[in-house]
């Protein structure tokens, strides 16, 4: 099944992909919301994405098409459109945590709100509360005028928990697990591709400076995309210290002390604008890693061929 990918109107400097002729089995990656903490829609914040994090990460073969989505911030809005036109009606999706700017789109998660989707939903359990008890505290009076019950989806809702998981596998996808250093704990997850050949990292949402960079690095070693919890500066990383976020230049580094191929700057601060992404959190990136890039909204990445680019001489 082809991959439907979307545009946006400024136009992408960076281009990690070509066409190519379909081999089989290929990997995808989409970002749909790149943004931390809250949406930003002002102009100057516009170029990279304003709006929080989702990706989608895609596996093709010539049988069939798997989809996994990670995070609900507002980015899910426009991801889960796109799937249901894609023709999709079964969805797994995973919480790297629960904290606002990560599930803040999941009330307008359309599959919730029609009977012919079935929906699995992977997380942890925290505070003495089951994954579903937690998900289901975001439907509720006064909060939200659809309470969960009343879900039309609801008896095709699956929860998965987490918790003492290092890894799980979804129709054939191997999805590896780490634990990253953040407030409530968040977790990391690596994607391979359905042939193994290839994989994503997802790590958003860490701060590092604990023994946890040490299993990160191992985590994400040789990965051909990590993407990676990169909202500050060194600069303005020192007003922030415990807040549980990174920077580029320690992204970088992690980058190229594991090998990986390819650097994603992930989590935009909310204060970042396009320049000062460009000029100061992606400068200090390249100044280490010269393979750094900044997550732009709407970007689609065909890892495989990607790959294939990189590995053939």
């Amino acid at each position: 099944m082809a991959h439907r990918s979307f545009k946006s109107k400024y136009p992408k400097k960076t281009v990690l992909s070509t066409n190519k002729t379909f081999t089989g089995t290929e990997q995808f990656v989409t970002f749909w919301g790149v943004r931390g903490t809250i949406p930003t829609p002002e102009q100057n914040r516009l170029k990279y994405g304003g709006n929080t994090p989702c990706i989608e990460i895609l596996n093709i073969s010539t049988q069939k098409h798997n989809s996994l989505i990670f995070d609900a911030g507002t980015g899910i809005i426009k991801c889960c459109e796109n799937a249901l036109l894609r023709g999709d009606r079964v969805f797994h999706l995973f919480f790297s945590h629960m904290h606002y700017d990560h599930i803040i789109g999941l009330t307008k998660f359309l599959p919730f709100f029609r009977k012919d989707c079935k929906i699995h939903i992977y997380g942890q359990a925290k505070f003495s509360k089951t994954l579903k008890e937690i998900i289901q505290h975001f439907f509720i009076a006064p909060f939200f005028p659809v309470e969960f019950y009343q879900l039309p989806a609801l008896n095709n809702i699956y929860f998965h928990e987490l918790n003492g998981l290092n890894q799980i596998e979804i129709d054939g996808i191997h999805v590896d697990i780490q634990a990253l250093n953040h407030p409530q704990e968040a977790l990391a997850f690596r994607v391979w591709s359905l042939d193994k050949k290839t994989s994503v990292v997802y790590a958003t949402d860490h701060e590092h400076g604990s023994n946890l960079d040490i299993e990160l690095e191992k985590f994400i070693k040789e990965t051909d995309i990590f993407i990676y919890d990169s909202t500050f500066s060194e600069s303005n990383y020192k007003n922030h210290i415990g807040w549980g976020h990174s920077t580029a230049k320690e992204g970088a580094t992690l980058a190229k002390n594991a090998n990986v191929k390819n650097y994603i700057i992930f989590h935009h601060d909310p204060s970042s604008t396009d320049t000062f992404l460009e000029e100061k959190i992606l400068f200090e990136a390249k100044k280490i890693f010269e393979q750094s890039y900044l997550a732009t909204e709407y970007q689609s990445i065909n890892v495989s061929e990607l790959h294939t680019l990189l590995t053939t001489k």
